[in-house]
């Protein structure tokens, strides 16, 4: 069975007394790490949780977030990851949505769920005060050898929260087998081994550092757990330089500073020999400072999403195709499809469908969702738009309608619009990003008033701040007379980011500098 607690057990039994997880100081091997998270699965059942509810995660990066990820998926349990940096807002509605049974939180984030303590058992960890509420207490006493329990591998292992394309975000229900796969997958593809060492950079309530940590954990390498709340660069250097990491997954904003870092010797560019980057393309300047200053590295683009898991990947060579995503991973097949779902000849640009063994199973407790991504035969879309070349390469021209990606974390204009219209003087609203060279990007809103009445942007600002995580926060809100609108009447945000580009100028914003008040 392709699960993620019989694939741990099994990686114990290898690789018994090796190191499996570091963070900072800490660290356990696989055989400690086996052991501890059947305690933690025998400390979810102690709760009264049966098979198949959901647990709420609100937990930093570290040894906890990971030992919750596998304790459940031995207890047959599924983890509902959170966004740390969601509003409460944000945050109340996926636990809501998820219907979740429990919750395991930081100590800190206890004022931000004091109100649903009544209604549900909540736990913190490293919690001091006298009480039922300290998890650090409940799972010691638990029997730490193997459960009796059946966890099939289509079973649901998580439902990870994707901010949504038309509204509130929605959960995407990943499988034991989904996931395992994409670990497999990439592992071939990238020739990593049990004698690698990885770096989980990014928070791991996201995707992409659950995949580093699973891919890692299920073959017998080592992971390094990045220990620090904030990313910071130097400190990303430190990891790498202390441990010797020999692969690791990075946004492209990340990737110039590793440039910097090899460029004044400060990184040693003799270890690292895969890296991922996701998320944004790769310009060919910085292309060629990674693969100049790291001797031994192979750099590969992966495209993929929450929903998708990983679907394509290219290996980066001076010279070799930009702007390109790659090809299907093993397993993977990639349609290009018109409005009528008809496939277009190569060259065609149409809209991204995908089929393999890493998709997620649906949307959690939203069946039309479920409907509209999915075709009859099993494809899926997140609403990519894109070409496939004659050679089978696939080039992206539009991201998941108009997503923005500041510093790695995906902002959708719609979910900014509907918190700026509630203002009863916004009458019309739209958002789209602009060049930032240290995120990436920045979010900008055109807000234009109702007939008759006056908008007071720091009203604004306050609302975001109340109602969003700050990284989807307006850098700028700019009040306008009217904005771009297309046949329906709808407003056309393409044609209101190149106006406002225009009239602004491509220079990028100081991105140092407090947002602007329009």
């Amino acid at each position: 069975m392709l699960t993620v607690g019989e694939a741990l057990h099994g990686a114990a039994i290898r690789y018994r007394t090796k190191k499996a997880l570091i963070f900072g100081d800490r660290s356990w091997t696989f055989e400690e790490l086996d052991k501890r998270t059947n305690q933690i699965a025998r400390a979810f059942l102690a709760q009264g949780l049966k098979k198949g509810q959901r647990v709420g995660l609100l937990l930093p990066n570290g040894l906890d977030m990971a030992e919750a990820y596998f304790g459940l998926a031995k207890a047959g349990l599924v983890g509902v990851p959170i966004n740390l940096r969601w509003s409460e807002e944000e945050i109340r509605y996926a636990l809501m949505d998820s219907q979740i049974s429990m919750i395991v939180a930081e100590k800190d984030l206890r004022p931000a769920l004091m109100s649903v303590e009544s209604l549900l058992p909540v736990f913190y960890t490293h919690f001091n005060e006298a009480g039922d509420h300290n998890w650090d207490d409940i799972v010691p006493p638990m029997n730490d050898s193997p459960l009796a329990i059946t966890v099939a591998e289509d079973d649901p292992w998580v439902v990870v929260y994707t901010s949504g394309t038309t509204g509130k975000p929605k959960g995407a229900v990943r499988s034991h087998v989904s996931n395992i796969m994409i670990a497999l997958t990439l592992v071939a593809e990238l020739g990593i081994s049990s004698d690698d060492t990885g770096l989980a950079v990014l928070p791991m309530f996201h995707v992409n550092s659950l995949w580093v940590v699973t891919l890692s954990v299920i073959i017998g390498a080592t992971c390094v757990i990045y220990p620090h709340r904030g990313i910071h660069p130097q400190h990303i250097v430190d990891e790498m330089n202390q441990h010797q990491v020999t692969y690791s997954m990075f946004v492209p904003a990340l990737l110039s500073f590793l440039a910097d870092a090899v460029e004044s010797g400060k990184l040693d560019a003799k270890t690292l020999r895969v890296m991922l980057t996701a998320s944004a393309p790769l310009d060919n300047t910085l292309r060629e400072r990674i693969l100049n200053g790291f001797p031994q590295v192979r750099l590969y683009d992966i495209y993929g999403s929450t929903e998708y898991g990983a679907c394509t990947v290219i290996r980066h060579h001076l010279n070799g195709p930009l702007g390109s995503v790659g090809y299907p991973l093993v397993g993977q097949s990639i349609r290009i499809l018109n409005e009528q779902h008809r496939d277009v000849s190569a060259g065609e640009i149409g809209e991204v469908f995908v089929k393999g063994p890493t998709l997620m199973s649906e949307y959690f407790n939203n069946p039309r969702a479920t409907q509209e991504g999915f075709t009859d035969d099993g494809y899926l879309s997140v609403g990519d738009m894109g070409y496939l070349t004659t050679d089978g390469l696939l080039y992206l021209v539009d991201r998941k309608q108009d997503m923005i990606i500041v510093a790695g974390e995906n902002v959708y204009p719609v979910e900014v619009e509907s918190v700026l219209l509630r203002s009863s003087d916004v009458g019309q609203a739209t958002v789209f990003g602009v060049s930032d060279p240290r995120r990436g990007e920045r979010v900008v809103a055109l807000v234009v008033p109702r007939s008759g009445r006056t908008v007071d942007v720091e009203s604004l600002y306050e609302l975001a701040k109340s109602s969003l995580a700050d990284y989807k926060r307006p850098y700028i809100i700019e009040v306008v007379d009217s904005l771009p609108l297309g046949p329906s009447g709808k407003v056309v945000r393409r044609v209101a980011r190149d106006q406002w580009n225009q009239r602004e100028g491509t220079k990028a914003p100081d991105s140092s500098a407090e947002p602007r008040r329009e």
